[in-house]
């Protein structure tokens, strides 16, 4: 965790006002509370904000009072960082009530098993990989100890995607789900339907995994065998949801947004709240085998305006009745900018640990091959390979921080929407400009006005 010369001076000043008696307990009370804070709103550093919400946790009430006489001192207004406090220990109560794998803190890696797929996506991006050769069951079991020993010492925890290709046509994804059931680790399986059948349900509920990805890009079966590029692949989904809600699973439907059903959202998003799925829009990513169909299911400039105003309507409105839970992670991250201004602290905490862009924040991948993606998309740029680095050493690399720290170029650099945008998708950024950091050219904001303060 990151702590720049601002906030250490603060955090000393702070530490300094405290009785010595007591001192020697509080400095590292406060600076574990202060990290613990920023690893709810998924930050690599701790900001002014984390460090004061910090120290009324852990305050006693009767010390209070002292502790507000003390800051005023030093010029710090304390009314609202005391209801912040209060405000982030509610809302940490809720995610360790429902989170789960979802929880601020949780890093979720899509593990690219395979190249190999028993569909033929028209905006896939493993087509054009050929089937290189894949790592066996004890070496990807050997990157996930990697990964999680190193995420357990700094206090978090992974959550590890089984992906491809198609992950069912593994002959030993059964064994890796078992592993990571039996280790208690989060995990969840990303497919396309065909192969989800009553026993692998049955294994997924055994091993208590935490939910499962379902492709469902059209509710009409010609649409959809057109997308995905085999006959009946509506049915084969529709087929694997019922199953997997049969066996209790957390399913979540991802529908790939693009030119071939842009016209057929509301549709989608209403077959899958009548499943009882989660639907998850998510914008296609111009890169590979997208890139090459690009001007039949690319989204124009303006769709993806129109795309943003019809997901985040749905998420910003449950925020503001109070549902900030799990489904906001869900439902705001997604491959188009953050431009909705939280109205208060409450609404802020609810959005910030989820929204923009996550790359090494709370998503990465790793390749086939063992190499990092920085986003769980892949990327031409790769931060390291953690079959053959200790993923500490990628975590502490200069281009992990810069991007998980969102230090972004160009326009979005200078806008007053970075802290929770991020900049876009950096995937997007990265195929247009050639350069990861870019910002982002698909994004409208005229950063020519500001925004009133919180309430």
């Amino acid at each position: 965790m990151e702590w720049n010369k601002e906030i250490e001076d603060l955090y000393t000043q702070i530490t300094d006002l405290t009785p010595e008696g007591f001192r020697a307990s509080v400095k590292p009370m406060l600076r574990e509370a202060a990290e613990k804070t920023a690893t709810l709103r998924n930050s690599g550093f701790v900001s002014k904000d984390d460090l004061l919400s910090a120290l009324f946790e852990i305050t006693p009430d009767a010390f209070q009072p002292t502790v507000v006489a003390d800051l005023k001192t030093i010029g710090i207004d304390t009314d609202r960082y005391i209801k912040l406090s209060a405000i982030r220990q509610e809302f940490a109560r809720t995610w360790d009530e429902v989170g789960g794998a979802w929880a601020p803190g949780v890093y979720h890696f899509t593990m690219y098993l395979s190249d190999r797929c028993n569909q033929k996506c028209i905006h896939c991006a493993a087509e054009l990989m050929g089937n290189r050769p894949e790592f066996s069951t004890e070496q990807w079991i050997q990157i996930i100890e990697n990964v999680e020993q190193t995420l357990r010492k700094r206090g978090r925890r992974g959550c590890y995607i089984w992906f491809g290709g198609e992950p069912t046509l593994r002959k030993d994804i059964k064994e890796l789900i078992k592993y990571c059931g039996e280790k208690g680790y989060y995990q969840a399986i990303s497919t396309n339907g065909m192969l989800f059948d009553e026993e692998l349900a049955r294994v997924c509920a055994d091993a208590k995994m935490h939910h499962v990805f379902i492709s469902y890009d059209s509710v009409y079966p010609e649409r959809a065998a057109k997308i995905r590029g085999v006959p009946k692949a509506l049915e084969a989904a529709e087929k694997a949801i019922k199953l997997a809600l049969k066996y209790g699973h957390l399913v979540i439907c991802t529908a790939t947004v693009q030119e071939e059903n842009f016209d057929e959202l509301e549709e989608i998003k209403k077959k899958l709240d009548s499943f009882g799925a989660i639907p998850y829009f998510r914008a296609v990513i111009k890169q590979r085998t997208a890139e090459i169909n690009w001007n039949d299911i690319g989204l124009s400039y303006e769709k993806f305006r129109q795309f943003y105003d019809f997901k985040f309507k749905h998420v910003v409105d449950a925020i503001r009745k109070g549902e900030g839970s799990f489904l906001n992670k869900v439902y705001t991250y997604d491959m188009v900018p953050f431009m909705e201004c939280p109205r208060n602290d409450t609404e802020r905490t609810a959005l910030e640990w989820g929204v923009g862009c996550q790359a090494c924040r709370s998503v990465s991948g790793i390749d086939v091959n063992g190499d990092f993606f920085p986003c769980d998309y892949p990327s031409n740029l790769t931060l390291g390979n953690v079959y053959e680095q200790d993923f500490e050493e990628i975590m502490e690399s200069e281009m992990f921080k810069a991007i998980r720290d969102r230090k972004v170029k160009g326009k979005c650099s200078t806008c007053h929407h970075l802290d929770m945008c991020g900049g876009g998708c950096r995937v997007h950024a990265e195929n247009e400009t050639g350069d990861f950091l870019a910002a982002l050219p698909f994004c409208w904001h005229e950063d020519d006005h500001t925004h009133e303060e919180l309430e």
